[in-house]
C-alpha cells in the first residue's frame, strides 16, 4: 500500500511538470505531444488511485472481521460461564421462577404481534370503497384493457403473505360487457352460481400492488367527433331494478360518438357506435341520443390527442386514450418508404380492392407502410401466404412429391392455377376467333363481293358483315358479329395501353414519339369505329326483342 502511495505522489509531481511545460510550449507539434502525455499521466494516476482504494477497502474489511471474531470468542466464554451459573441456580431451585418470568415475557411478545396484525387489517379495511383502475382481459381473449373500478373487499391475509401477495376484489364502475356487470344476487349473498359459471361479475380478483390511479373524466375536452361512454335511459314502463339479460343494456356503458355539445347546459347529442339490440330478432338500433354530462364518461385525453403508455387504455374499451400505431422516427420512416420503393412485387393485400379492405385499413392505422415487410421494423415477409388446393384423397407425401417435381411452377397454388385457367381460356377463344376469321376469308361469296363489288358502296368492316346487311342478318350472325367486335375491341385497348406506356418514355419532339402518337391515333379511330358498330348491332338486337314482345299474344 505504501508503494502505491509513493507512486501516486511521483505521478502527481510528473503531471505538474508536464502542465508547466505545456503552459510554456508554443510549438504546435510539441504541444500535441505534451497534451498526449498529460492525458496518459492522468489516466495512470486514476488507475493507481483506484488500486489504492481497493487495497484500503480490503484492509478495512479484514480488520472488521478480526474484530468480530474477537467479539465472538468473548461471547462464547460468556455463554459457557452463563451455562455453569444456570446449572448452579437450577440446583438451588431459583431457575423455575426465572422460567415463569420468561413465559410471561413471551406471552407479552405474542400479544404485541397480534396487535401489529390487527393494525395491518385495519389499514387494509380502509381500502374498501376506494376508486382505482385495473386491467381486465375478456373471456374471449385479447389485450388487457384498463377500466375504472372500486374495491369491494379484501381477501383474507395469510401469515406468511408479503405485500405483493395481497389480493383485493374490485367491481367495475363503467362495465361495457355483461361479464363486467356486478351480479345483484351475489351482492345480496343469494347467487347460486360460482364465479366462473355466473353470467355477471362476482368481482375481479387483482393484486393490491397492481391497482392504478382512477381515471378522472375531463368534460371540458368534449367536442364533436369525440368518443364517449354513455348509459341508456330505460323507459318508465321497464323494470331495471335487477339486472337481467333483457334489461342489461340499460346497465352497461356503450361507446358513442359526439355529434354536438352544449357546454352551458352540460348536454350533448351522441350516436351509438355499434348499435344496441332492441330485443326483437335480428334488429339493432343506432339512433342519436340527447344525454347530460352525468350520464357519459369522456374518453378523450387532456390535450385532445391520443397518448401511449403502459397505463393507457385499450382501443376497444377507451379508444381515444390509446393508439395502436407504432410511432417511428422520421429517419426510420424514410428508410421504410425507401425500402417499399425497392419492392417490385405485388402489394400486400392487393386482393382487397374487390372487398371493403378492412384488413388493410387496420394495418395502415397501426403504422404499416405499403410495400414493406411485416413487423415493427418492416423486415418481415413481403408476400402473403398463398392458398394451395391439394388433390382429393391423397396423402401429404404425394402432395409434397407433386410440389418437388414442379418446384418452378408449384401447381398447388390457387392463384397460379387460376391464372393458368384464365390463360388457357384466352388461348381457346383466340383460336376459335382465328378459325372463324379464316373461314370468312375463304368464303367464295365474300371473295366475290370484295373483288366485284361496287366501289361506291360503303367499305366493309373488318368483322365481315356490312352496315347495310345488319337488318338482313340472323340473330345468330349478329351474336357472332358482336363477339368478334368485343374481341377486337379488347385487343385494340391492350395495344393502345402498351403504346401509351411506351409513349411516356420518350420526349414529345422525338421521331419515336411522333410515330407512336400516330399509331395511337389510328388505333383509337379503329376502336371508335368498332364501338359504333357494336352500338348499331345492340340497337338492332333490342329492336328485334321489342318487336318479338309486341307480336306475342
Amino acid at each position: 500500500m505504501e508503494d502505491l502511495q509513493n507512486s501516486l505522489s511521483q505521478y502527481s509531481e510528473q503531471l505538474q511538470l508536464v502542465n508547466d511545460a505545456l503552459a510554456k510550449a508554443q510549438d504546435d507539434i510539441e504541444r500535441e505531444s505534451l497534451m498526449a502525455l498529460q492525458s496518459e499521466m492522468q489516466e495512470l494516476i486514476q488507475l493507481t488511485q483506484e488500486s489504492l482504494d481497493t487495497q484500503q477497502a480490503k484492509q478495512a474489511n479484514k480488520e472488521e472481521s478480526d474484530l468480530q471474531a474477537n467479539e465472538h470468542g468473548s461471547k462464547s466464554d460468556l455463554d459457557s460461564e452463563y451455562a455453569l451459573f444456570m446449572e448452579e441456580m437450577s440446583k438451588s431451585g431459583v431457575y423455575e421462577t426465572e422460567k415463569r418470568q420468561d413465559a410471561t415475557g413471551l406471552k407479552d411478545d405474542i400479544t404485541k404481534g397480534d396487535d401489529d396484525d390487527s393494525d395491518i387489517e385495519d389499514e387494509l379495511a380502509t381500502l374498501l370503497g376506494m376508486k382505482c383502475a385495473v386491467y381486465h382481459t375478456h373471456k374471449w381473449g385479447g389485450q388487457p384493457s384498463l377500466h375504472n373500478a372500486m374495491v369491494s373487499s379484501v381477501e383474507p391475509r395469510q401469515n406468511n403473505d408479503q405485500f405483493s401477495d395481497l389480493q383485493v376484489r374490485v367491481l367495475f364502475t363503467h362495465p361495457t360487457h355483461a361479464e363486467m356487470l356486478p351480479c345483484p344476487f351475489f351482492l345480496d349473498g343469494e347467487c347460486k352460481f360460482s364465479d366462473e359459471q355466473c353470467r355477471y361479475s362476482h368481482g375481479a380478483l387483482v393484486k393490491l400492488s397492481s391497482l392504478k390511479e382512477a381515471i378522472e373524466p375531463n368534460y371540458e375536452m368534449i367536442r364533436p367527433g369525440s368518443r364517449i361512454l354513455l348509459k341508456l335511459k330505460a323507459p318508465d314502463s321497464e323494470d331495471i331494478s335487477v339486472a337481467k339479460k333483457s334489461t342489461e343494456r340499460y346497465h352497461l356503458w356503450h361507446v358513442a360518438v359526439v355529434r354536438s355539445v352544449d357546454l352551458e347546459t352540460r348536454t350533448c347529442v351522441a350516436k351509438l357506435e355499434h348499435g344496441v339490440k332492441t330485443g326483437e330478432k335480428r334488429k339493432t338500433t343506432a339512433y342519436e341520443l340527447h344525454v347530460s354530462f352525468e350520464d357519459i364518461f369522456p374518453l378523450n385525453t387532456e390535450n385532445g390527442e391520443d397518448f401511449e403508455s403502459d397505463d393507457s387504455l385499450s382501443d376497444t374499451e377507451y379508444p381515444e386514450s390509446k393508439s395502436g400505431r407504432l410511432e417511428l422516427d422520421p429517419s426510420q420512416r424514410d428508410l421504410l418508404v425507401e425500402k417499399s420503393l425497392q419492392n417490385n412485387g405485388p402489394i400486400m393485400g392487393e386482393w382487397e380492392r374487390h372487398t371493403r379492405g378492412i384488413g388493410s385499413k387496420i394495418m395502415l392505422s397501426m403504422g404499416y407502410v405499403p410495400g414493406t415487410g411485416l413487423g415493427a421494423a418492416g423486415d418481415g415477409r413481403l408476400q402473403p401466404v398463398e392458398a394451395r388446393v391439394l388433390p382429393a384423397a391423397r396423402g401429404l407425401d404425394h402432395c409434397m412429391q407433386i410440389q418437388e417435381n414442379n418446384a418452378s411452377q408449384d401447381p398447388l397454388k390457387v392463384e397460379k392455377k387460376l391464372r393458368r385457367l384464365q390463360k388457357r381460356e384466352e388461348e381457346r377463344n383466340k383460336r376459335a376467333y382465328e378459325r372463324e376469321k379464316e373461314r370468312e376469308r375463304r368464303n367464295v361469296f365474300n371473295f366475290l363481293n370484295r373483288t366485284l363489288g361496287d366501289s361506291s358502296d360503303k367499305p366493309e368492316s373488318s368483322t365481315g358483315i356490312s352496315i347495310s346487311d345488319i337488318k338482313q342478318s340472323t340473330s345468330k350472325d349478329l351474336n357472332i358479329e358482336q363477339f368478334k367486335i368485343t374481341q377486337d375491341s379488347k385487343r385494340l385497348e391492350q395495344e393502345i395501353l402498351k403504346l401509351n406506356t411506351s409513349l411516356a418514355k420518350y420526349h414529345s419532339r422525338t421521331s419515336v414519339y411522333i410515330n407512336l402518337k400516330s399509331q395511337i391515333d389510328e388505333k383509337s379511330k379503329e376502336l371508335e369505329t368498332l364501338k359504333n358498330r357494336e352500338q348499331q348491332i345492340e340497337k338492332e338486337q333490342k329492336h328485334r326483342k321489342d318487336k318479338k314482345k309486341m307480336t306475342v299474344f
